[in-house]
């Protein structure tokens, strides 16, 4: 519901705050004294482009507001759009020369996140102003909300998107397969050529250290021999020390700790010399051993080259490559599962799809009957007008696509209803198709323009009946000309237009029970029709 509006330098408005109220609120004035404003400033405050002959003349900037209350749905999108929400949405339009912004809540926001509230908050039916006629996807929502056909609805959509998921989930994993099996046989050759010459953790160091060896085996045997003459003739030298001191600890008890030590490096030394002496016999290679290091090495540091650098690098590659392969195989099985599931899901799927559309053609049947009832009422008893619900793919809504077709004389062709010229008839078939859908639909604010154009008396009476009645679910705004339907208002505001030295400006202000007496007489054909006016506004 809008419950304030400000307008500030916009065109001729110099500045006009209205405080709006639930219910029927209606907006009357002379011809040219810019009832039109009105509209025209929602469309800018939803998204609408605006320039600089907006602008009243001698100001900056036109500065456009609106107090609107939130639903759980609106709050839940301000908040996935990091906009700060409450009970209240408070919306701000400045249109400049050169720029202009929008504000939501004071954060800065696109006219696109504007025109995304506006079909969320507002309907304004004009002659060129039939957002939710005008999408298909609103059509069909007014034609379930009618039929009581949201738990049906419901059903479909949740088992639709359980539907895309599984759909994307065989999408993503077909294409990981196709992209798999590219490079399924290089894998192969992969994991053959490393498991063929299976490298050992550690392997391409020991096999370095041996080629080293024995590329400077003659050195090598030279210098260990050099060492084993030498470590000989020390471990003379060290027996003949240790047995003088020996002889001397049986002279002197203090000695014992001493000597104890020198038996135990010299048993040290005699192992070492040992050990030496055996990798002395064993220094000599095997026949052909050279030559299988030197092609070993060479195996190594081929896969290091292409799997490294590391031959730990190559050994996690080949373990890579396995796990790929056996996705390939889990996946093919996963796939197949994948098809199945949604083979049983499209089948359930359909079933659900048309189901509700049965229940949609029974629910189009009735809506057009009572629209013509209704249409008889608003002077159209010429119009035609029918619901095609063409079928098509399987979609959020359903398999159908509703359009509203009308024809305004039994002549003519019935075309599609927002393309119908006349503003005041679509207006009048509008509200004849909310007046029967309100009542399980969401509230919301409904903006007629046009909608009494080119009748009077006893219809405009019943329009003006429609729209009262159409206000006891939405706040419900008109502009009219027509004295029996201002009459019906809860809230009543006159557009004037006077003139100054700069230029002619337009205001907007709320009457009260007596100057509403004198607006609708002045509406009626003059100062003598005011008992008149008395007795429509107590009817």
């Amino acid at each position: 519901m809008l419950l304030e509006l400000r307008l500030k330098d916009f065109v001729l408005i110099d500045e006009a705050r209205l405080l709006l109220e639930p219910g029927f609120i209606v907006f009357t004035g002379e011809t040219g004294a810019g009832k039109t404003l009105l509209v025209k400033g929602l469309h800018l405050l939803f998204g609408a482009r605006g320039g600089p002959a907006l602008i009243r003349p001698g100001a900056k900037e036109a500065v456009l507001e609106a107090v609107f209350t939130t639903t759980p749905q609106i709050s839940q999108k301000l908040e996935e759009a990091g906009i700060s929400s409450g009970e209240e949405i408070y919306i701000r339009r400045l249109i400049g020369k050169e720029r202009s912004r929008a504000y939501v809540n004071d954060s800065s926001v696109t006219l696109g996140f504007l025109s995304f509230l506006g079909r969320e908050l507002l309907t304004i039916a004009s002659q060129h102003d039939y957002q939710s006629l005008s999408r298909p996807e609103e059509r069909l929502e007014m034609l379930d909300g009618y039929g009581g056909l949201s738990e049906l609805k419901r059903r479909y959509q949740e088992l639709y998107k359980n539907y895309r998921e599984l759909e994307s989930q065989y999408q993503k994993l077909q294409k990981k397969l196709q992209e798999l099996l590219k490079e399924e046989d290089f894998l192969r050759f992969q994991i053959a050529e490393i498991e063929e010459v299976s490298p050992q953790l550690g392997e391409d160091i020991e096999v370095e250290r041996r080629l080293y060896e024995l590329k400077n085996l003659t050195r090598l045997e030279e210098e260990l021999q050099n060492s084993l003459r030498e470590w000989e003739r020390g471990l003379s030298a060290w027996a003949n020390a240790r047995k003088a001191l020996e002889r001397a600890s049986s002279l002197s008890k203090s000695l014992e700790t001493l000597t104890s030590r020198a038996e135990t490096i010299f048993l040290e030394a005699e192992d070492l010399l040992f050990e030496l002496q055996e990798f002395a016999k064993n220094l000599s290679p095997e026949e052909g051993e050279l030559e299988r290091l030197e092609e070993r090495f060479y195996q190594l540091r081929r896969l290091k080259r292409k799997y490294g650098p590391t031959l730990e690098d190559v050994l996690a590659h080949l373990e890579k490559a396995k796990r790929e392969l056996e996705t390939f195989s889990s996946g093919e099985e996963r796939l197949l599962q994948l098809e199945k599931e949604l083979a049983e899901k499209r089948k359930e799927l359909e079933s659900l799809a048309s189901s509700l559309r049965e229940r949609r053609l029974q629910v189009a049947q009735k809506l057009v009957r009572e629209i013509r009832q209704y249409l008889e009422e608003l002077a159209l008893s010429g119009t035609r007008f029918e619901i095609l619900l063409e079928r098509g793919e399987l979609t959020w809504q359903g398999t159908e696509r509703a359009e509203f077709l009308v024809a305004t004389h039994p002549k003519a062709p019935l075309r599609p209803l927002i393309q119908i010229a006349s503003g005041g008839e679509l207006s009048r078939i509008f509200l004849a198709l909310k007046t029967i859908t309100a009542r399980d639909t969401e509230s919301q604010l409904l903006v007629f323009d046009e909608v009494d154009v080119g009748v009077g008396g006893e219809i405009a009476s019943r329009i003006g009946k429609l729209l009262k009645q159409l206000a006891r679910k939405h706040q419900v705004i008109c502009i009219t000309h027509q004295a029996q339907i201002a009459a019906l208002a809860d809230q009543h505001f006159l557009v004037t237009k006077s003139l100054s030295e700069e230029g002619a400006i337009s205001s907007i202000r709320r009457l009260e029970f007596g100057e509403r007496v004198e607006e609708i007489a002045r509406m009626l054909g003059g100062q003598e029709a005011k008992d008149l006016a008395r007795r429509l506004l107590a009817s």
